[in-house]
């Protein structure tokens, strides 16, 4: 009996000081025998399948889509008047939200009457030289003039109004100084930034909205275990399954989190941005098993876990798709498989990994 607990020795010495800088795992298999599987306390399980990675529950902030979000800013510098909607309000397209009062309005209005008058007068002198040169009376350079110098004013013209266009303003509103803001499509307000009698300048933002109907979640999920695929799904609280559609490829170096972010599909209107809920993680799975969280082990950055077979144990890697309450998730690498009558080492895989690694081994 003392010999044969002298002979384990070596061993547990090399299992306790081992590193990932030395190992080496060997390709062969791991040979114990019977007494060596009992003295390690080694058992082995049979994996169970599954076509859902249900993994533990996480904390998920409610966002807005990134093109489902818009400001609205001042097109003009001015004072704020009036304000027509309030934080959560549903607006349509092209409801009014805001009115301001700017003194630059009557000068852009004044400038478009200008430039009016301006292209109507060279319009009327290009096609008064046009007639007058095919009737021999003036040159050819000064009909080229002429229609250079109407060019330009409908050019400065068709300027003037597209950006009387894009700032939402008709002529008869900019001759008496209002400015009206309307939406740009149908949303709800998320923010409002301002109130009446508040001076603003041009740019300055007014209000926030979002459709509603295109959010997602965002996770700040641990680099150990970001293993999210696109396609991965989220259950909420609602019952709805939202799908991840970007994981992200930095990582926060302070938390050493990676962002992940799932499209949330329409429905009832219960979630809002800004909002935290608790989400449940599952993978879709085609060639997936449930094995005791026991059972895996890593080195560096490769995940295995330990198969018997007639030779000894073969270290199979395996990607972890879920892991939660003692048991884990997990998908075979490469040509690696698993079976429905493969066994799996649950418990005593210290002492597997130590021989595979080298650091000592059966029989």
């Amino acid at each position: 009996m003392k010999s044969s607990a002298l002979r384990w020795l070596p061993l547990f010495a090399a299992l306790g000081s081992f590193t990932a800088a030395s190992a080496a795992p060997l390709e062969g298999p791991i040979a114990f025998s019977a007494a060596q599987l009992q003295s390690l306390g080694i058992t082995l399980v049979k994996p169970q399948p599954t076509t859902t990675a249900a993994g533990r529950t996480l904390s998920a902030r409610v966002m807005a889509a990134p093109d489902a979000e818009w400001v609205v800013t001042a097109q003009t510098s001015g004072v704020v008047v009036r304000v027509s909607v309030a934080e959560g309000d549903a607006v349509r397209a092209g409801s009014l939200l805001a009115e301001l009062r700017s003194a630059e309005a009557p000068q852009l209005g004044a400038a478009l009457i200008q430039a009016e008058s301006s292209a109507r007068l060279a319009r009327t002198e290009r096609d008064r030289d046009r007639q007058l040169h095919q009737e021999g009376i003036i040159a050819a350079r000064r009909v080229q003039a002429s229609e250079a110098a109407a060019t330009q004013a409908e050019s400065q013209l068709a300027a003037l109004r597209m950006r009387f266009k894009l700032m939402g303003l008709s002529a008869a509103d900019a001759s008496q100084g209002r400015v009206l803001l309307h939406a740009p499509a149908a949303a709800t307000v998320l923010e409002r930034l301002v109130n009446p009698g508040q001076r603003v300048a041009e740019a300055d933002p007014l209000l926030r909205l979002v459709d509603a109907n295109k959010l997602m979640l965002e996770l700040q999920v641990p680099v150990d275990e970001a293993s999210f695929a696109v396609g991965d799904t989220l259950a909420l609280p609602d019952g709805r399954r939202a799908t991840v559609k970007q994981t992200g490829w930095g990582t926060s170096e302070m938390a050493q989190t990676v962002r992940v972010r799932a499209a949330i599909p329409s429905g009832p209107a219960t979630l809002r941005p800004g909002q935290w809920l608790k989400v449940q993680r599952e993978a879709s799975a085609r060639a997936a098993w449930v094995l005791p969280a026991t059972a895996i082990s890593r080195e560096g950055e490769q995940t295995v876990v330990f198969v018997k077979n007639p030779q000894g144990f073969s270290a199979v890697p395996v990607t972890v798709l879920a892991s939660e309450g003692g048991s884990a998730t997990v998908s075979p690498q490469g040509a690696a498989a698993l079976q429905a009558e493969s066994q799996v080492a649950a418990t005593g895989t210290i002492a597997i990994k130590g021989a595979w690694l080298g650091h000592g081994g059966g029989e």
